[in-house]
């Protein structure tokens, strides 16, 4: 039992001089004194073993789980004779002035690099209040900004409809994946307000900027990073096609019966139609309750193309971007994606017209995409994986009210390392 406590509290069973423990079924009580010995003085470096006093601090170790541990350490002040000045004895147990051991600390820094924790449960664990958790975790965590890299990925992660500022702007380095930064807000005066402060020195090291077709982004390649080229993130491209495509099913379902046939199609199998085609087992086959029969995945997608000849067309267009988004070099994108604009501009629907625009106001972004670093294609898709993580960090603690911890807690649970 005392082994394990000494080697809780961080100390080595030779520095002891007494260990005695008292429990109750919610709390554990340590009575704890350290061996005399000769400490060199604090200012004039003599050794001096000689004690004035001993006086006990409590201590509030909270290292055990759901159990509260609180440690009455006597400690000594040593006196030296030479300078005639005091000091306390060193201990590895906890930091002058504290009341909390620096096992707690530690622990305390351990749990709160799961983004699943909150400052509250954290608490409810350690049995240390709210405040106590994020006092340490605040004044621990080291700020831990990086410079701009080569290639900067920028996207947004929306923070609550209760949130001054519905957005964060996420900076990130694609090269380490590492983030950089949190900016709070995504518009130009928030974009503004932190660039300026970066010298130019260090802004000119950027060389690719990857980001979506959020207008606020550009202003960072007209204001303050000239010389980078924009790259407009493939994923949010298909995405913005797949939500005009997703709202013609929805349009063309809404005008059957809720009982019909087409509706259900249309309702619970449309992803067969959205998802990319190469990644669809077609040849799967089960049976099907309201068919009444085995059906395969591709008979189903035959029936739904059926229902109305926009659906047939709208995949195609779905389809086609997906193969031209594969093309190997910028000169062979080049030349498939200006067909692709042209034939969308002049579509019949005015949702599909409007893909054609955005594109071709995207076009020379869209281009720059198609660039190898490191062998990857440049993109946005390390920070759309660390924006789940941050929405789960907002998530699970019901938002945040200071951006300030925010900021910190993102930058120590993703870049750990």
């Amino acid at each position: 039992m005392h082994n394990s406590i000494i080697d809780f509290l961080n100390l080595k069973e030779e520095e002891i001089e007494t260990l005695e423990t008292h429990s109750t079924t919610t709390e554990l009580i340590v009575h704890l004194s350290l061996r005399k010995q000769a400490h060199p003085c604090l200012r004039c470096k003599i050794k001096t073993s000689i004690v004035k006093n001993t006086y006990t601090r409590t201590i509030n170790h909270g290292l055990f789980i759901s159990r509260k541990c609180t440690v009455l350490y006597k400690q000594k002040r040593y006196y030296c004779p030479i300078c005639q000045s005091s000091f306390i004895e060193p201990n590895t147990l906890v930091n002058k002035h504290q009341k909390k051991s620096l096992a707690s600390v530690y622990h305390v820094m351990e749990l709160l690099k799961s983004p699943h924790m909150t400052f509250k449960k954290v608490g409810e664990l350690l049995q240390l209040s709210t405040t106590t958790i994020l006092d340490i975790f605040v004044s621990h965590c080291p700020d831990t900004k990086k410079t701009l890299p080569r290639v900067l990925c920028i996207d947004e992660v929306y923070l609550g409809r209760n949130a001054t500022k519905k957005y964060v702007a996420i900076l990130m380095n694609f090269e380490s994946m590492e983030i950089i930064d949190v900016i709070y807000g995504r518009n130009k005066a928030a974009l503004h307000s932190y660039f300026q402060r970066i010298s130019l020195e260090e802004r000119e090291t950027v060389e690719f900027l990857s980001t979506d077709m959020y207008e606020g982004f550009r202003f960072l390649q007209q204001n303050y990073l000239k010389k980078v080229k924009v790259c407009v993130d493939p994923f949010h491209v298909i995405q913005l096609i797949l939500k005009m495509f997703d709202k013609q099913i929805m349009k063309i379902m809404n005008q059957f019966e809720k009982d019909s046939i087409e509706y259900y199609l249309l309702k619970n199998k449309r992803d067969l139609l959205l998802k990319n085609a190469y990644r669809v087992d077609w040849s799967y086959r089960s049976h099907n309750r309201k068919l009444g029969y085995s059906v395969s995945n591709f008979k189903l997608r035959e029936l739904l193309l059926e229902i109305n000849p926009l659906l047939k067309e709208l995949y195609e267009i779905k389809e086609d971007y997906i193969q031209l988004n594969g093309s190997k070099s910028q000169e062979e994108a080049r030349e498939r994606l200006e067909a692709y604009i042209l034939k969308r501009m002049h579509h019949s629907l005015p949702e599909v017209k409007r893909i054609g625009k955005t594109l071709s106001k995207w076009n020379k972004e869209i281009i720059n995409s198609f660039t190898w670093f490191d062998n990857r294609r440049i993109s946005n898709g390390p920070i759309e994986s660390r924006n789940n993580i941050i929405k789960l960090i907002i998530r699970n603690a019901a938002g945040y009210h200071n951006f300030d911890h925010l900021r910190l807690r993102i930058l120590y649970c993703i870049n750990q390392k």
